[in-house]
């Protein structure tokens, strides 16, 4: 059976290397650049992940309102049968500091004819006394203290909070970039579907009009429609995964109003090669001794540790025995009549606190679970530096048989796309039939799934590495900052 050559030119110039296929006119393209960048700046997980900053600040800001200055005021007073028993006003100002020295001011005013000794305010101040003094830990608590304590784990809470903010853009963008390779290769087997379909159809259509003319057989027209159905079954499912795909990707993409936006049917993927880079033995080494000390899960346990020696030195301090002094000075330097110079060996109130457990089992249990924290966290850290290890070389091990096995399956296809053009050209000169035919066009449209296939899996395994390594959205530029 001979067909017209023009036939077969037309059907040879259809017949092309799947990556190669290019989009109608009026088609736009999107590439995993503009998808990632988009990302960054409207996904709502990735918005969320920048809410980390933002509740560590809040973190230290709690931990710094233990050094609020404070106020209080009381007041008390007794009235019965026309007699005044007394009449109290306490206003106080306390000013916590870093240092472990708190000052504090107090003012009262305090009459009546019941007033114990102690409260006693003399008229002629008009009842008002101020009192200007400090109380200073000499035992637990004066080289840290809990609200210190509280400060420093506070700070140190912002590396934890940064560590999870890029654990979580990453798991994110890693998801995104999969989906985008998923909509490539969906895109491309459709179009390579649609490409077989065509040929299908035109090779039906030839066979039933040579078939008129006495030209050909009826088995093969049968044949011929049977590869047409086929071809038919195969655009349908590839359609339905085209679209799956390109919805599968569209709920990553976002506007600034928070508005949800939909890839449309018009727009085709672009490979950029150049987007992730292939590094060389070297440059993993480099990659591997920076992420045992900044990977996200590394520079947590780090923080964590150093948590847990803050609070192993305030559980150490809470073994003292508490002693507190306090001196305050009476009517200076500030009075009734305003400012008076300070006489610190007269008017003054000076007091000491003590208490101390006898057995400390409280405070003991404390800095034993501590201690039982910092090694644990130790194990842990350890286990996690080799994972990160085991990662990197594993995903940079994958990425290399991956690059490998794109190039065979690249040379697979091309092969396969030659035999199956040199099928085309014999059965337009008459020296094959359409079984053979059918047979080529089968073998070359597995060798170019084959091809898509790894090629994704080599796109993907491009993004796992830094990915693996903890780079902050995955770029490699923080190796350089």
């Amino acid at each position: 059976m001979r067909f017209p050559a023009i036939i077969f030119c037309v059907i040879i110039q259809s017949v092309g290397y799947a990556q190669d296929v290019q989009p109608e006119a009026d088609s736009l393209f999107l590439s995993l650049k503009d998808v990632i960048e988009n990302a960054r700046m409207y996904h709502p997980i990735i918005r969320q992940a920048n809410l980390q900053d933002r509740f560590a600040d809040a973190q230290i800001t709690g931990a710094k309102g233990t050094l609020d200055p404070k106020i209080e005021s009381a007041y008390q007073a007794k009235q019965f049968k026309d007699t005044e028993y007394y009449n109290k006003f306490y206003n106080a100002v306390k000013i916590p500091v870093w240092f472990p020295i708190d000052p504090k001011f107090e003012a009262y005013r305090n009459s009546g004819e019941y007033l114990s000794d102690e409260s006693y305010v003399s008229s002629t101040s008009d009842y008002w006394q101020f009192t200007a003094g400090v109380s200073l830990p000499i035992g637990k608590g004066l080289f840290i203290d809990e609200r210190r304590s509280m400060i420093k784990q506070a700070k140190l809470y912002t590396h934890i909070a940064e560590s999870e903010k890029i654990k979580l853009a990453n798991k994110v963008l890693l998801e995104i970039t999969k989906s985008y390779w998923d909509w490539y290769f969906s895109y491309q087997q459709f179009q390579l579907m649609e490409q077989s379909l065509d040929i299908a159809e035109e090779l039906f259509s030839r066979v039933k009009a040579d078939y008129e003319f006495g030209e050909a057989a009826v088995v093969d027209t049968i044949q011929a429609k049977i590869t047409y159905q086929n071809r038919q079954a195969d655009y349908t499912n590839a359609t339905l995964e085209l679209t799956n795909a390109r919805l599968k990707l569209s709920i990553h993409l976002w506007d600034r109003d928070d508005i949800p936006l939909e890839i449309s049917e018009n727009v085709y993927p672009l490979n950029e090669d150049e987007f992730w880079i292939v590094p060389s033995d070297t440059a993993v080494n480099t990659l591997i001794d920076w992420a045992i000390e900044y990977h996200p899960e590394i520079q947590k346990l780090k923080a964590k540790q150093q948590q847990l020696e803050v609070e192993e030195r305030w559980n150490k301090e809470s073994l003292k025995p508490e002693l507190n002094l306090s001196y305050s000075l009476i009517d200076a330097p500030i009075n009734i009549d305003g400012f008076e110079a300070p006489q610190f060996g007269d008017n003054y109130k000076i007091g000491m606190d003590f208490s101390f457990p006898l057995l400390l089992r409280k405070e003991r249990s404390y800095l034993q679970k501590t201690r039982i924290y910092q090694e644990s966290t130790q194990f842990e850290l350890l286990q996690t530096r080799q994972k990160v290890v085991a990662d990197i070389r594993s995903a940079f091990a994958e990425l290399e048989a991956n690059q490998l096995l794109a190039s065979q399956y690249e040379s697979l296809a091309n092969n396969y796309n030659r035999l199956f053009e040199a099928e085309l050209f014999n059965i337009e000169i008459g020296e094959s039939d359409l079984f053979k035919l059918n047979i080529q066009q089968d073998k070359y449209i597995e060798s170019q799934i084959k091809y898509l296939k790894v090629l994704i899996k080599f796109e993907k395994q491009k993004a796992m590495l830094p990915y693996a390594s903890g780079l902050p959205y995955l770029s490699y530029l923080k190796l350089y900052e």
